[in-house]
């Protein structure tokens, strides 16, 4: 035995090695501080900023008009059907408004839950085919990735969708590698939840990864008497279909179109909306997962080389027939970042949290290669890539003023926030990298992640508050003050969903302003809400005049001469 596996086998033992998953003692105590640690990333000042349109809004008012109308089966917005999603997550949050009150902490504990949930998930089953040093780092690299954090602190369905499939995945991946087979049915159960979150990209994705990764591993008979794929989509089918089959009936075929046909098929295969480049999601996840995203195409690479190759039966049937527990996970969450990130990125319309499901196997793949720089002391490897990020936040000190004043609708204090946080990574960058040079590799990723954590907990919160009281704490007054009176509220030249929930009534949302204007003609009295930029038009119409500016945003009054003052 060579020292370097006798090194490698010593930290395997005092780390919690592979194979062991009883967290006790010390083990439950580090898991513990992690999942602290994502509950005060994910839910500190989680409900003290209104709702950011319009992708909250899509979510939140749904569950609060399904509670106001008692109508559970048919999800609405502004009163109005809405065919895009299942409504599990809404009906989460419909749940939530019960329990909190119908407020933005409310709308939002689902997705915080999920995604603290998620770095628990990722934690056990890394710690199990790994050990405990990448178990801790792959979810450092989530509970500090910006587009994580987002997302998870956000009233949208994609940590939700995350929380399913990752679970899902891990669950079919340990149960077929323990020969266990009740995790099959926990695999299934998930696979179902997520169709009920998302569609059926909740079981396209699962069942592309596994079938993928048998295809490799030449066993594709061996999975099929596993995962009895007949009783498990059964399973599936009875956790999706009811609802959809009801819900296809009561909307008289409408859902099926507008759902199953538009949303889910049209999107990926030809222009719906969102459409971008094919290399969108490549920058997406480059610019999420900072700043450990100068370790991403080196951890991929490390897992690949890391592989043992057999001679394959056909194609690539069996290419990777004999592997350790370890080389088959690295493999594993090889395929599932690749495929998810691959069929996005084939899809025509994307969105940037579409290709979050991946983040986990790339936490993965990160912690793993980390910790094994760590116990070969290859100081270099973690040493030029924190000098590269450094050298990258200088540039972003002197780029980041001119970049955010030509962003459109960025708010004026935006700049000072986003300076700070530049320069406090780059500081944490350089003092890590300094602490490799001097071959303390392991406590330079623990400073590194440490100090990561800090800025954007301190940070963090800061440009949220900035962020929305420029974007959206106006909508919030407006609509409030509209909705004292019995006056209908227009909503004029923009899409903002959130009216109606802190309206909590129905709004008009004019095409243009020709109807606008016949509407207008149909009223004694009227709110409008809309943006600066449309002043001189509104102001125009008869008997219209401004109410209040702020910032952006305008609400002006409509009052027939006819009326008394309102």
């Amino acid at each position: 035995m060579t020292a370097t596996s006798v090194a490698v086998k010593k930290t395997e033992l005092s780390l919690g090695g592979t194979g062991k998953t009883n967290l006790t003692g010390q083990r439950l105590l580090i898991f513990s501080i992690v999942f602290i640690a994502a509950c005060i990333m994910f839910f500190a000042d989680l409900g003290s900023f209104p709702l950011f349109n319009p992708d909250e809004a899509l979510y939140a008012e749904p569950a609060r008009e399904m509670l106001e109308t008692g109508e559970y089966l048919t999800t609405l917005l502004n009163y109005a059907v809405r065919y895009t999603k299942p409504p599990l997550v809404i009906w989460g949050m419909a749940a939530c408004y019960q329990l909190f009150g119908t407020n933005e902490f409310a709308a939002r504990f689902i997705g915080a839950a999920c995604g603290a949930l998620v770095v628990a998930v990722t934690y056990l089953f890394v710690e199990k085919y790994a050990s405990r040093r990448a178990a801790v780092i792959a979810c450092a690299t989530l509970i500090t990735g910006p587009l994580f954090i987002g997302t998870a602190r956000e009233a949208i369905t994609d940590m939700p969708l995350t929380l399913m499939i990752a679970g899902a995945l891990f669950s079919f991946f340990h149960g077929i590698t323990q020969g266990a087979g009740g995790w099959r049915w926990v695999g299934y159960v998930l696979v179902g939840l997520a169709v009920m979150t998302k569609g059926p990209v909740g079981l396209v994705l699962p069942a592309a990864v596994m079938l993928g990764y048998h295809v490799l591993r030449g066993n594709l008979l061996q999975a099929w008497r596993f995962y009895r794929p007949i009783s498990g989509l059964l399973v599936i089918a009875v956790i999706a279909l009811p609802w959809f089959i009801a819900e296809i009936y009561v909307t008289k075929g409408a859902y099926y179109y507008e759902f199953l046909v538009r949303e889910n098929f049209q999107r990926f295969t030809k222009v719906v909306d969102h459409k971008y480049p094919w290399w969108y999601h490549f920058a997406v996840i480059a610019g999420g997962f900072l700043p450990w995203t100068v370790f991403i195409v080196q951890s991929i690479i490390d897992a690949v080389k890391s592989l043992q190759f057999s001679r394959p039966r056909f194609g690539i049937y069996g290419l990777c027939r004999e592997l350790s527990h370890l080389q088959a996970f690295s493999l594993f969450c090889v395929l599932t970042f690749a495929i998810i990130v691959g069929f996005f990125s084939v899809s025509v319309s994307k969105l940037i949290p579409y290709t979050v499901p991946a983040f986990p196997a790339l936490a993965a793949l990160i912690g793993i290669y980390l910790d094994k720089v760590i116990v070969q002391r290859r100081s270099k490897a973690v040493m030029f890539p924190l000098l590269v990020l450094s050298a990258a936040f200088a540039v972003g000190l002197a780029v980041v003023p001119v970049a955010v004043n030509r962003l459109r609708d960025a708010p004026a204090d935006l700049v000072a926030v986003v300076h700070s946080a530049l320069l406090v990574l780059l500081l944490v960058s350089a003092a890590a990298g300094v602490s490799a040079f001097r071959k303390r590799i392991g406590a330079a990723v623990a400073f590194f992640a440490i100090g990561v954590y800090v800025c954007f907990v301190s940070i963090g919160g800061h440009a949220l508050t900035v962020l929305s009281q420029d974007w959206e704490v106006p909508i919030v007054h407006f609509a409030r003050f509209a909705a004292l009176s019995q006056w209908p509220i227009f909503v004029f030249n923009m899409r903002k969903p959130s009216v109606p929930f802190y309206a909590q009534r129905q709004v008009q949302l004019p095409a243009d302003e020709a109807d606008l204007i016949r509407a207008l003609g149909k009223t004694n009295g009227a709110y409008i809400i809309g943006k600066t930029k449309d002043l001189s038009f509104l102001e125009s119409l008869p008997n219209c005049r401004l109410i209040a500016r702020d910032g952006k945003f305008i609400l002006v009054s409509q009052q027939a001469v006819s009326e008394t003052n309102h």
